[in-house]
């Protein structure tokens, strides 16, 4: 199915919806029915209310009893829509019950001209977390699948996932909600982006200016005006709290080449983590390969002479070809399909020349 008649399937599910809700302890609500097992490559919508907020996501289901649930945050610019073809995609390949939240409170637009997906305003990261922990907890009470919980963040969903792990949320049982975190291409550190995006935004960027101009909104004003938001948003401030969280291991994975969010965000991350005890799976992906290249830091230096760099930059979370986005989902179905979770593995990824070198296990 390609993903217009994807989203279309999933507006009309939406219409045939129940209205019903039912209110969780938490006082989260959310429309009854969500499905445990089905077709995967049916997505559903969801419907929730977390914080008095209403907000919306989509989720598939295996076909048999889930594997565990896996929780996807997107990156700026992007909404749940983006997510669609990923759920299904996971949810039948490796077994478990996938789901993206849209961030309440940011401010989704119809597709612009020559697009097919919608696209959004706001650095809701908070609000995603909340959403994200909601969602989770629902599937987590209705589904009892006792399995592998996965968070799952790429660009500034890394910043979204980060303080999902920080909260430290629980599950019924009162065991952590999520064993592994995945962070892909992960903007950690949301004080230097706001400072890069500011400098970016003087040379007439709009991206930029409105990365800016959100970050500023989610926090109250500049770091100047809100450190303590900044620091509290900022994953990298984060590190006791994560370390507390119960996490069985990180996957990080980057390409060398990015150009929105810098390398040494992901570098940082790792170090951090490996300090705090948590074992990481670290990977950079150096050349492109045949796939898409992504956003990259040579092409923003270099402009005409840098449109075609070998480097993988920064992948669009909507690709199935980008080599950072690629291996993020490959690590994925390692964990589900054959057990193999982040053991403190260093590896760098060659797509020219389909290398793979991998450091033994340390941890």
């Amino acid at each position: 199915m390609n993903r217009t008649k994807t989203i279309a399937a999933v507006a009309v599910l939406a219409a045939l919806a129940s209205t019903a809700t039912a209110v969780a302890a938490d006082g989260t609500s959310s429309r009854r029915g969500v499905a445990c097992t089905g077709n995967p490559g049916k997505a559903h919508r969801l419907d929730l209310t977390v914080a008095g907020a209403k907000t919306f996501g989509f989720y598939a289901v295996p076909s048999h009893r889930a594997k565990g649930i896996v929780v996807f945050d997107h990156g700026y610019s992007h909404t749940a829509y983006s997510w669609v073809q990923h759920v299904e995609q996971v949810a039948k390949r490796d077994g478990v019950i996938a789901v993206a939240m849209d961030y309440h409170g940011q401010h989704d637009s119809p597709p612009a001209k020559g697009e097919k997906l919608p696209s959004s305003r706001g650095w809701r990261v908070a609000e995603g977390a909340q959403d994200s922990i909601a969602a989770a907890k629902l599937f987590d009470r209705s589904c009892r699948t006792g399995g592998v919980n996965t968070i799952y963040g790429i660009s500034m969903g890394g910043n979204t996932s980060g303080l999902v792990v920080a909260a430290q949320p629980r599950r019924a049982n009162g065991k952590p909600l999520f064993d592994y975190w995945f962070a892909i291409e992960p903007a950690v550190n949301v004080t230097e982006t706001w400072t890069e995006a500011s400098a970016v935004a003087q040379s007439g960027n709009v991206f930029a200016k409105n990365a800016a101009v959100d970050i500023e909104e989610e926090m109250g004003g500049t770091p100047a005006d809100a450190p303590d938001a900044y620091q509290s948003h900022t994953v990298m401030a984060r590190l006791v709290d994560i370390a507390a969280a119960g996490l069985k291991g990180v996957t990080v994975v980057q390409g060398v080449d990015d150009g929105l969010v810098p390398y040494n965000q992901s570098r940082e991350l790792v170090a951090g983590l490996r300090a705090s005890r948590i074992a990481v799976d670290d990977v950079t992906a150096g050349t492109r390969g045949d796939g898409e290249p992504g956003t990259t830091l040579s092409s923003n230096v270099l402009g005409p002479a840098g449109q075609t760099p070998p480097f993988a930059g920064h992948g669009s979370e909507v690709s199935n070809t980008q080599l950072v986005i690629v291996t993020g989902f490959e690590l994925l179905d390692q964990l589900y399909l054959h057990h193999t979770p982040p053991a403190c593995h260093e590896s760098f990824r060659d797509g020219d020349s389909g290398e793979w070198a991998i450091s033994p296990a340390t941890c």
